[in-house]
Formats: structure tokens, C-alpha cells, sequence
């Protein structure tokens, strides 16, 4: 019987000790300082720094002059008229 006693009493020491340690870890992770991470562009792609300059505004202009214009409603004739020439022919 007192073997078992024995065994639950260290059962529960060892498991308030990894419940701090635990805590602790936590504690620890929350509150450190935050350091910031710095990278090198160059270790991910390379650039030329070649940049081509495009006018923008000269594509507009044509982009504007090759568009359709709207063409005028076209109307049916009038039946009435059209029914008299008839009836006068």
C-alpha cells in the first residue's frame, strides 16, 4: 500500500513540475523581444535596375481616336405615310 501511495506522490511532483516548466516556456515566448528580420533583395531575384519608361499618354490619344464612334439612331419611317403612297399609287 505504500508503494502505491509513494507512486502517486511523485506522479503529482512531476506533473506540477512540467505544468511550470510549461508556464514558464509560455511566459518566456510571449515577452521576448521582438527583433526585426532583415533580408538581402539580391539573395532573392536579381535586378538590373533597367526600368523602361513608357508614355502613356500617347497610347490613350490613340487608343481614343481608333475607338468607335457611336453611330445615330436610325428611325423606321413613318407607316402612315408610307400606307398613303401606297393608296395614291
Amino acid at each position: 500500500m505504500k508503494f502505491k501511495k509513494f507512486v502517486k506522490v511523485i506522479s503529482v511532483i512531476a506533473a506540477l513540475v512540467a505544468l511550470a516548466a510549461a508556464a514558464y516556456v509560455a511566459i518566456k515566448k510571449l515577452t521576448a523581444k521582438k527583433e526585426p528580420e532583415y533580408f538581402d533583395d539580391n539573395d532573392f531575384f536579381e535586378c538590373d535596375n533597367d526600368i523602361e519608361i513608357v508614355d502613356v499618354a500617347a497610347e490613350d490619344a490613340k487608343a481614343e481616336e481608333e475607338a468607335p464612334k457611336a453611330e445615330p439612331k436610325k428611325t423606321a419611317p413613318k407607316k402612315k405615310a408610307a400606307k398613303k403612297k401606297a393608296d395614291a399609287e
